[in-house]
């Protein structure tokens, strides 16, 4: 690195324009967010004064992160910043309690109205619950990519699938093979069923926006039934186009291919594979 900043001096090298300078270093705290540490000489009744400043700012921000417009991760983080600060105050408090200055006169309300503060900040901070905002946070992921990401592309791409219609069987092995990949489809119908009640378990456990979830889901779910429809009524056509395949053979071999079994299969052929 040193000598790529040597070659650089002994070359002259330079941007053409500012436009071109790399995003580095490029911004800088402003200065009014700037909190400067607390001075070295503070005084008890100073502390006091910045424990109830503390206490009404963090107030506000437990308004902002219980009935603000936050995501989970952001009350996660905020909570766990304030509780660690009220920790910190607390030790500021007792700072002050061992103070010989607070203990009469006008020194000593400021302790009693601090500690009073104090005591019911705390409870404010008390419910605040980490635990639950990531809770809300792990549920609203689970119900956003079970439904956008796993659930909508299968129905997506399995409503191609369905919509396109079965081959003719040629022959018997034909249709065996045919009866197996309907199987298999169905299959997969089934494994979706249970991802669809996993997302609709999902959305029962929202802290918000349950509703919508509900209409969201309510739009799949009839996608789904069709498609599910569709499965099942290839599974139950194939399989009794092959009994009815398995009873023409038969038929042919015993009894010279009676007609009554020649008639039943050219039936549900023509039935199933009509529209083909």
């Amino acid at each position: 690195m040193f000598e790529r900043l040597g070659e650089i001096y002994a070359n002259k090298e330079r941007f053409a324009c500012e436009a071109d300078l790399p995003a580095v270093m490029m911004w800088f705290p402003k200065q009014e967010d700037f909190i400067p540490p607390p001075p070295m000489d503070e005084t008890s009744a100073e502390k006091m004064e910045r424990i109830s400043s503390s206490i009404r700012i963090g107030r506000n921000e437990i308004n902002d992160i219980l009935y603000g417009d936050n995501n989970g991760e952001q009350r996660v983080i905020r909570s766990l910043e304030l509780k660690r600060e009220a920790e910190s105050l607390k030790i500021i408090f007792q700072e002050c309690e061992s103070d010989p200055s607070t203990k009469s006169g006008e020194g000593a309300d400021k302790l009693v109205r601090c500690k009073a503060g104090l005591i019911e900040y705390q409870a404010n901070i008390n419910t605040l619950d980490p635990i639950k905002f990531a809770s809300e946070m792990k549920h609203d992921n689970e119900f956003r990519i079970g439904l956008e990401c796993l659930l909508i592309p299968w129905i997506d791409a399995m409503e191609q699938s369905s919509s396109t219609p079965l081959a003719k069987p040629t022959s018997f092995d034909h249709a065996r093979d045919l009866e197996m990949e309907c199987v298999k489809f169905a299959k997969e119908v089934r494994r979706a069923n249970k991802l669809l009640a996993k997302v609709e378990e999902s959305a029962k456990n929202l802290a918000t926006g349950q509703t919508t979830a509900e209409q969201k889901i309510e739009t799949q779910r009839l996608r789904f039934k069709k498609i599910a429809g569709v499965a099942a009524t290839r599974v139950e056509s194939m399989r009794d186009l092959l009994i009815r395949w398995e009873e023409m053979n038969m038929s042919k071999e015993q009894d010279a291919l009676d007609f009554q079994p020649l008639t039943m299969f050219m039936k549900c052929y023509a039935v199933y594979f009509a529209a083909a």
